[in-house]
């Protein structure tokens, strides 16, 4: 395995720090982070997807962390887009799949819009779904907040119409204890669940933190019907990276999977990973990746 390369990239008046993970092969990843976080969080699945032949960049985003170049208050979802769009451009023709966690997840979407002839695999991990008007707010903050807390407002997003016409193959990742319906919860239909408790199969109570509404996954699957594979984790909620970094037969066997999907002519597929790493195939479908 090569060692990864850090780089930086250059914006109108500050730089983002970004990781260069390369292979012998000339196509590439582009991975971009969630919110109060760094490109470094993706570090653990990266490496595995590296080990395995698969190539990636990824930058970190203005704002989310204190090492940022510009404050949250400072930046916005539309200017966190430009550097997502600046990073895939700087792999060029050989971006062939993009992966995002969370908000990255929404900034992956149009990252593939804008390159959906090149763009293969999108991968969404515990993705967000952001009304148009988000992309349209000046800076985190209040009016940021607002725009994407109204139940549903999330439906009015262009990458739902995207998803239904890109003819790539979709992969989304969840954890188990992601997108609860928040309906069951206290909560307001159409809303995220949030920080709640719930029972494990052997009667265990767990606090588990799920900020995906219910209705962005079952929207997202809809738009993609037919072209969705999907990628449970056990005993994983949305804090996906740190599952990850506390399971690593997890993340090489969740990197098998996805280099399988970049690679697949097969139809869709579902699979559970267990945090030992087994892949457990959902009934009637095969599942071709083995970790040992």
């Amino acid at each position: 395995m090569t060692d990864s390369q850090p780089i930086y990239i250059g914006f109108n008046g500050y730089r983002l720090p970004a990781t260069h993970w390369p292979t012998a092969s000339a196509s590439s990843l582009l991975a971009i982070h969630g919110a109060r976080s760094d490109h470094h969080r993706l570090d653990p699945l990266l490496a595995a997807l590296q080990s395995l032949g698969t190539g990636c960049l990824a930058g970190s985003l203005s704002g989310h962390t204190v090492r940022s170049p510009l404050p949250l208050d400072q930046t916005s979802l539309a200017r966190n887009l430009h550097e997502a769009l600046r990073f895939a451009d700087r792999l060029g023709p050989d971006l062939k799949a993009v992966f995002g966690h969370s908000l990255g997840g929404a900034l992956a979407m149009k990252v593939a819009e804008r390159h959906q002839s090149r763009v293969r695999t999108l991968i969404l991990s515990g993705p967000a779904l952001y009304p148009e008007a988000a992309f349209a707010v000046d800076a985190y903050g209040p009016a940021f907040t607002n725009a994407i807390s109204h139940p549903f407002g999330f439906l009015d997003s262009a990458s739902l119409r995207f998803l239904s016409r890109f003819d790539g193959r979709v992969v989304l990742v969840r954890g188990e204890y992601d997108g609860l319906p928040a309906h069951q919860h206290g909560g307001i239909a159409g809303r995220s669940a949030g920080q709640v408790r719930v029972s494990r199969p052997d009667g265990m109570g767990l606090d588990v933190y799920s900020p995906i509404p219910a209705e962005v996954f079952d929207a997202i699957a809809q738009a993609a019907a037919g072209r969705l594979n999907v990628i449970t984790l056990e005993e994983c909620d949305h804090k996906l990276f740190d599952h990850l970094r506390q399971h690593p037969a997890t993340a090489a066997a969740l990197a098998a999977c996805l280099c399988e999907q970049m690679q697949a002519t097969t139809a869709p597929q579902r699979w559970r990973i267990a945090t030992d790493g087994q892949v457990i195939p959902a009934p009637g479908t095969p599942c071709q990746a083995a970790v040992d």
